[in-house]
């Protein structure tokens, strides 16, 4: 029962994979999607990066420094005051200034004033003119007709003696008298100037400009009491003595350092598990039924989509569990020992309070002096005297000269000519044929007419002519002025007079120089204390031992494979086609003709997503041993060429089959020509299914 499940579902899996909608006498190929997978380096820590750290010693000496045990100090000594008797003036009437008008003189220029503008008078130029002779046509040219007669001869005629013909005559043209008007002087134009009108205006000119006259007002004093000082404030220094006590200083009389303990890395053995292929499935066929009885391998089989497990490496590797560290601990530890780790004190004499002044102001002398100060200061006061003004008359020019154009008519000239009215024409007679048994007089020529030229009849006549037009000159008028006296009066102006001040001299007591105090210094005292120095702790050096890894390749599956399609193809590349392929003796290098030749027939081919099976053959010459290798060597050099196209491998197959497989009867001991041989020698090519 199971396997006739296993055959009912392999028939279905079949029959639901056979392509669709298959025409009569195509073939078909199954095609199958390849697992597309790619490799990728995964680097692991086999050995982790630590720290080995060495560690040494604290380092001391012994050394004397010398400390303060008495600051010493200051004294201050008292410098009195110098004073001395000086003369100083004192200002009892300040200096002043006095305003005194200052008057300038006056002056008279001449003024040049324009009582006539300039203009300009236009002059005519009257036109130019010439008289030239102008041909007049009185009678027009035309053409008279001349009558051509025939021509006759006479001829033997049984019945026309005479043909009939035609006669012309002329009927001359008709003339007419024409009365023309003729222009013997053309019409011009003549300029007329309009003159310039003028007319008289007033103009008023300044003879003296306005000015400002200039009124000094005195300035304002009064008597004011100033006090000044006979003596001046100064001060007293009095001595505060300084203020010394003791106090008790601490210094470390021994240093100390650290203690430093190395604890080194530990380490551990560990190992990881690296995935180098990924799990995958493939497509996996049936063995063939044993109760079969279909000729089709195909037949009776189901299609497995298995599951391919995932392959793994075990890599072993160190790992860090601690890494190395240093202990310090404190030579002396204050919060635990009894002693004060190395301190100690001695006693020192120290000024509390420095020795300062205290200052006694002493005041100052003074006198109340008279003294005549300025309340307003001299100012001026200024009046306006206005401008003197006359009125000039003066010619100005209202309307400039123009020029206007009058119209001078042309001169004509009545003149008869004769013109044809009704030219010459031709009217033809006919005459009728003379009929009898006799001679004939035939016309050869007709009667034609001549036309006769008739020159024009002209006439000369006089025409004045305007040779240059009429125009105008411009004459310029020259401005006429006139001189008119003008003052202009003096600038007022003031001028400071400077009144001295008034002095007086006194005497008064000035110190010279202020109390001052001397500072008198007190030496300090020093003593020695003995110390214990720390010249260098103890420290550690540390060093990084760096990490050791491990690469590892690991294939990835890219895209998954299976079956997808069915692919019509040419049946006959069903069947084992040839591929021409040139193979030099023993070799199995592909030459530049051959790839043209794979190139041109098998890219295509499997561009369309088929699989191919390439298979090589050897003639029967040579080992059967080294003629399967060349022939297998030979078809994986066409597959390695393929897939450096870009074609996926898993669509390519490569058979050897060497002289097993020959077409004609050159086996070995059977003697051949060289043409049946390469029969055997071949390579050929043919579609497969995809399994």
């Amino acid at each position: 029962m199971l396997s006739g499940a296993l055959i009912a579902i392999g028939l279905t899996v079949s029959a639901q994979d056979l392509p669709t909608n298959a025409e009569p006498g195509k073939c078909y190929v199954r095609c199958k999607t390849p697992e597309v997978w790619k490799n990728q380096d995964v680097t692991i820590e086999v050995a982790p990066a630590y720290k080995r750290i060495v560690s040494y010693p604290a380092k001391y000496k012994t050394v004397t420094e010398r400390v303060l045990v008495d600051e010493g100090g200051e004294r201050l000594v008292l410098v009195p005051a110098k004073y001395e008797t000086q003369n100083f003036t004192v200002v009892t009437k300040e200096a002043s200034k006095r305003l005194e008008k200052t008057l300038g003189r006056p002056s008279v220029e001449n003024q040049t004033v324009v009582t006539k503008e300039a203009s300009k008078r236009l002059t005519v130029v009257p036109a130019q003119y010439e008289m030239r002779d102008v041909t007049v046509t009185v009678k027009d040219a035309y053409k008279r007709l001349v009558s051509v007669p025939a021509k006759y001869e006479t001829r033997d005629e049984v019945v026309v003696i005479k043909e009939a013909s035609q006669r012309l005559v002329v009927v001359p043209a008709k003339m007419k008298t024409i009365t023309e008007e003729v222009t013997i002087k053309e019409a011009s134009k003549r300029l007329e100037v309009i003159p310039a009108k003028y007319e008289m205006r007033d103009v008023t000119v300044t003879v003296k400009e306005a000015s400002k006259r200039v009124e000094v007002v005195p300035a304002q004093y009064e008597m004011r009491d100033v006090t000044v000082t006979v003596k001046e404030a100064s001060k007293r220094l009095e001595v505060v003595p300084a203020v010394y006590g003791t106090e008790v200083v601490s210094y470390q009389k021994r240093q100390y350092g650290n203690k430093m303990r190395v604890i080194p890395a530990s380490f551990s053995r560990d190992n990881e598990v690296i995935e180098v292929k990924a799990k995958s499935a493939k497509w996996q066929m049936s063995e063939k039924a044993p109760d079969c009885t279909s000729s089709d391998p195909n037949d009776c089989r189901y299609w497995c989509y298995k599951e391919v497990p995932a392959q793994f490496e075990i890599v072993d590797k160190t790992v860090l569990s601690a890494d190395a560290s240093v202990v310090t601990t404190p030579e002396c530890n204050e919060a635990t020992s009894s002693t004060q780790c190395g301190k100690a004190t001695y006693v020192k004499r120290v000024m509390k309070t420095p020795p300062t002044t205290r200052e006694i102001d002493i005041p100052a002398v003074t006198k109340v002096v008279k003294k005549r100060v300025m309340v307003t200061p001299p100012s001026t006061k200024t009046f306006d005297i206005p401008a003197v003004t006359k009125v000039v008359k003066k010619r100005v020019m209202v309307t400039p000269p123009t020029t206007r154009e009058i119209e001078i008519p042309a001169v004509t000239q009545t003149v008869k000519r004769t013109v044809v009215d009704v030219p010459a024409s031709k009217k033809i007679i006919d005459i009728p044929a003379v009929t009898k048994i006799v001679k004939k007089t035939v016309m050869v020529t007709p009667p034609t007419t001549r036309e006769v030229e008739v020159p024009a009849v002209t006439k000369v006549v006089k025409k004045r002519v305007m040779v240059t037009p009429p125009s105008t000159n411009e004459i310029e008028i020259p401005e006429v002025t006139t001189i008119v006296k003008k003052t202009i009066p003096a600038e007022q102006g003031t001028r400071e007079i400077e009144i001295p001040e008034v002095r007086a001299t006194m005497k008064k007591t000035v110190m010279v120089n202020a109390p001052t105090t001397r500072v008198v210094k007190i030496d300090p005292k020093y003593g020695t204390v003995k110390k214990r120095v720390l010249e260098k702790d103890a420290y550690s050096t540390e060093k990084s031992v760096e990490a050791k890894f491990k690469t590892v390749t690991k294939e990835v599956l890219v895209s998954k494979g299976g079956l997808t399609t069915w692919k019509e193809v040419e049946c006959k590349l069903v069947q084992n086609t040839p591929l021409p392929i040139n193979w030099n003796l023993g070799s199995a290098t592909l030459t530049s003709g051959a790839k043209r030749i794979i190139d041109a027939r098998l890219l295509p081919i499997l561009k369309d997503g088929v699989a191919v099976a390439i298979e090589s053959h050897t003639d029967s010459r040579g080992s059967k041993s080294s003629n399967q290798s060349l022939s297998e060597r030979r078809a994986q050099a066409v597959v390695n060429y393929l897939i450096s196209k870009g074609i996926n491998a898993s669509k390519l197959t490569a058979n050897g089959y060497g002289e097993n497989r020959l077409t004609n009867r050159c086996a070995d001991g059977v003697s051949c020509t060289e043409r049946e041989h390469a029969a055997n020698r071949r390579t050929t090519f043919r579609v497969i299914d995809q399994k």
